[in-house]
């Protein structure tokens, strides 16, 4: 998303957090505001219900002055994104650890009801103790509430879509459980799984 990501300080809890801000275009109509709104707090909402050691926590929502935000744990490390840039492909055994522990943590995920739906190694956090985080739940899909998603409508990232997801069809765990295959396809061979950079390719 094109939302503002900055470091901040908890002095109550002393504690450093990312504080994730809702932006939006000025060129915006009045319902595109008001859809990244719900979207924003959508993803409060299917993070925030989610406390596994695998997914980013999410401290508070607020606003203030009309700024909108959310206050989360501060990751240290680097992106999986990072680490392919840089090694071009990752030890087998490496790479396996890595999609068992995002498995757990959408595994956790599915269980309450919470569809991530945008797997790739952008949102994949890799800390310095080598554990990783599951982030970035903007465009989550909650299964027991309506879907801000219409028919047809197509979010996500090509490259890690799974048939159904490319298409606009409605989406279960399954297509998560395809996202992070292409994933894994990725960490082994250095090359992505389906090289098209946008939905028709």
């Amino acid at each position: 998303s094109n939302d503002i990501v900055y470091e901040g300080y908890d002095p109550q809890m002393n504690r450093r957090v990312a504080i994730k801000e809702l932006a939006l275009a000025p060129s915006s109509t009045a319902q595109q505001k008001e859809d990244r709104a719900k979207r924003f707090q959508r993803e409060v909402k299917a993070a925030g219900s989610l406390s596994h050691p695998g997914i980013v926590t999410i401290y508070e929502y607020g606003e203030d002055q009309g700024r909108v935000f959310m206050a989360m744990e501060f990751l240290d490390g680097h992106t999986l994104r990072n680490e392919l840039d840089t090694r071009g492909f990752l030890p087998s055994e490496r790479a396996i650890e890595i999609a068992i522990e995002v498995l757990d943590a959408l595994e956790f995920a599915h269980k309450n009801g919470v569809i991530h739906r945008d797997i790739k190694p952008e949102n994949i956090q890799v800390l310095s103790s080598g554990r990783i985080k599951l982030t970035d739940f903007g465009i989550a899909r909650l299964v027991f509430e309506p879907n801000l998603t219409m028919d047809g409508q197509v979010f996500g990232t090509p490259s890690y879509m799974s048939p159904e997801q490319v298409v606009g069809k409605e989406l279960d765990a399954r297509s998560d459980v395809f996202s992070i295959g292409a994933v894994l396809y990725e960490m082994l061979s250095g090359q992505k799984a389906f090289g098209g950079d946008n939905v028709m390719a």
